[in-house]
């Protein structure tokens, strides 16, 4: 599926008008566009067009907004009054940058430029353009990830079995038979498992299955705190020839994301 980028109705920017303890995160009102750094994508597949995805590995984001005032005139984005304030005092603001899918990121940032512009059909306006200070926080959070290693060849067919324990699972820990036959490698076997696993309605509720070659993976679904009880148990049922694998590796700890 092609990489398409994004414009800037499609996400939101806040700025936090609480404080690093406690943060409250301001939608700036009125905002009508944002453009964030592009990285240059094309490849020989997009053919005779340019394409681009948004990169955050170093960070800008350039917006602008309608002023929006009650009706004695005053202004009432408290955003906006936040953004003069910091700008004034030549500080960081804290930002928060906020995509349609609702994922999102934050960070501190510097105001490189906060200007009113001329009035647009009696419309007030003003740009923002925030740089990056250090790297974006992690506030999307991680999905787990379990990983079990396959090891042996089948010297009697009959049904390995693939256990897999998981808080909020159902039916956990969960016993799955593999069927497998003479002769199968530890490749082979954890082909099969894969297949077992992702027929399995309860499992696939919580996670997805993957791996290649020997490796059997489960990814969580969505990022959550890390379950230190996720397991996958490889072993013997009536089958022979497997290398007992009671104790999975815990590849990518979860993270539960931030409010």
């Amino acid at each position: 599926m092609p990489l398409i980028p994004s414009d800037g109705v499609d996400f939101l920017l806040k700025v936090n008008t609480g404080t690093a303890e406690t943060p409250v995160w301001t939608v700036i009102g009125g905002q009508r566009g944002a453009t964030a750094e592009q990285i240059d994508a094309s490849n020989k597949q997009s053919g005779a067009w340019k394409t681009s995805v948004p990169g955050m590995m170093s960070w800008s984001i350039d917006a602008d907004a309608v002023m929006l005032t009650d009706a004695s005139g005053l202004s009432i984005d408290a955003g906006r009054a936040k953004l003069l304030s910091v700008f004034a005092s030549r500080e960081l603001v804290h930002v928060r940058y906020v995509r349609k899918d609702g994922s999102k990121f934050q960070g501190y940032a510097a105001i490189t430029d906060l200007s009113e512009e001329s009035p647009h059909d009696g419309v007030a306006t003003y740009k923002i353009t925030l740089a990056g200070a250090g790297a974006p926080e992690e506030v999307n959070g991680t999905k787990q990830v379990e990983t079990a290693e396959v090891a042996g060849t089948i010297t009697t067919a009959g049904n390995a079995i693939v256990t897999v324990t998981a808080a909020g699972m159902t039916g956990s820990p969960k016993a799955i038979s593999v069927a497998v036959a003479l002769g199968d490698s530890a490749a082979v076997v954890a082909q099969k498992a894969r297949e077992a696993l992702t027929a399995d309605s309860a499992v696939t509720a919580k996670f997805s299955v993957g791996g290649y070659g020997t490796k059997v993976e489960l990814t969580a679904l969505t990022a959550a705190a890390n379950d230190s009880t996720l397991n996958i148990a490889i072993a013997n049922g009536t089958c022979a020839g497997l290398t007992a694998a009671p104790v999975s590796t815990h590849t990518t700890p979860g993270v539960a994301p931030a409010a």
